[in-house]
């Protein structure tokens, strides 16, 4: 018991999930690091560029799997959980003011997906989906529907950088401020929500959320 309420630790990740997103962030991570000493570190570019192509076939693994939970997965890693609804319009606007005044503002209650984030997730997925076709492509058709694909590759990997980072700040100042366990939940599949009962009023600085607040995947 918590202040009068209870905690509940709820499965929200499948194991599928979990894998799909690991394999993609992962990719993604040795993907920048190598493409950067392809192009700036001539003395190792050779070994880069070999990691470079395992790593694009981990991200291709991780997009196939990540693809099919949007279409057949569980509700909260199917396409519709990540597009916003008018109920989500407030949640959007508090993780604006959460992010821009470094965590002093309240977090919002969710249930799966960061309410401000998950459109911008599927919207990174199409672009991963680009990378990985235009990297495919490139050397052999470097001029595509008019398109010169290694510029193009260039320019939504830098896309991808700014997005990676800015994600990575993100979730280090949720896992400071919040009490829902977003990091771990990626490990374990659980988020953590504190419950509060109708009698009790919580503490400020307590993430609490009744079960009929939680905004249940669609």
């Amino acid at each position: 018991m918590v202040n009068g309420g209870h905690i509940q630790r709820v499965l929200v990740w499948s194991g599928w999930m979990r894998l799909a997103h690991w394999l993609i962030a992962l990719s993604v991570l040795t993907l920048l690091a190598t493409g950067w000493l392809v192009k700036l570190a001539p003395s190792v570019a050779n070994s880069a560029s070999e990691a470079h192509k395992l790593a694009s076939i981990g991200l291709t693994l991780g997009l196939i799997l990540r693809i099919g939970l949007l279409i057949a997965g569980p509700a909260t890693a199917r396409w519709k959980a990540l597009l916003p609804v008018r109920a989500d319009i407030d949640k959007i606007s508090a993780m604006l003011r959460f992010y821009l005044t470094m965590g002093r503002s309240p977090l919002p209650k969710w249930y799966a997906h960061n309410p401000l984030w998950a459109p911008l997730y599927l919207f990174i997925l199409i672009i991963l989906v680009v990378q990985a076709s235009s990297g495919l492509l490139m050397e052999a058709h470097p001029l595509m529907l008019g398109f010169y694909l290694p510029s193009v590759h260039d320019f939504w990997a830098t896309v991808i950088l700014v997005f990676s980072c800015l994600h990575v700040i993100a979730v280090v100042l949720q896992a400071a401020k919040g009490t829902a366990s977003d990091v771990s939940a990626m490990i374990n599949g659980h988020r953590i929500f504190i419950v509060e009962d109708a009698d009790t009023m919580p503490a400020q600085d307590t993430q609490t959320i009744s079960l009929d607040q939680i905004g249940k995947p669609r």
